[in-house]
């Protein structure tokens, strides 16, 4: 009789540990599976409020050398800062050419108009892109696809010719 005490309580000694070693190794990955849902869902949010429209493109230049300026409207409810602004892409693209630039690059420049004279680009507020000085052999005269994206992904298109 005193044998079986002695294994169940061994047993009951085992299981807890084995229960306690469990929990142990299970708890921190779910703590880590919840938080990557908030981070993916806070990102979502964040893409969905988050939404624009180019209302305007103007391209001039010569022989030499191409202008494109283009306005866009934030229709979305989120603001962002010029910071977040200077990361974004902007590509034109036609049947033959391809170019890339950056907010951040020389020959791009950008301001908000229509603003409050705060450093960010609000709902309803204008954002004026510039780029300058592009060299006519790389863009020749067709019809282009002007993309730009800003840093969390979000993109606008629209169409003009050259």
């Amino acid at each position: 009789m005193a044998r079986e005490v002695i294994s169940t309580s061994i047993l009951m000694i085992a299981t807890v540990v084995a229960v306690t070693a469990a929990i142990m190794v299970i708890l921190p990955a779910v703590k880590d599976l919840a938080h990557s849902y908030t981070s993916v869902s806070g990102n979502l949010n964040e893409k969905v409020e988050t939404d624009m429209e180019i209302i305007f493109i103007k391209v001039t230049g010569d022989t030499s050398k191409v202008n494109v300026y283009f306005w866009v409207k934030n229709t979305g409810s989120t603001r962002l800062d010029t910071d977040l602004i200077s990361m974004s892409d902007i590509f034109f693209t036609s049947p033959t050419t391809y170019l890339h630039f950056t907010a951040s690059d020389s020959s791009v420049s950008f301001s908000i108009e229509n603003g409050d004279g705060d450093e960010y680009w609000e709902k309803g507020e204008t954002l004026r892109i510039a780029v300058e000085n592009i060299d006519a052999t790389q863009m020749p005269k067709d019809e282009y696809l002007l993309t730009f994206v800003l840093y969390n992904g979000v993109r606008a298109d629209d169409y003009f010719s050259w």
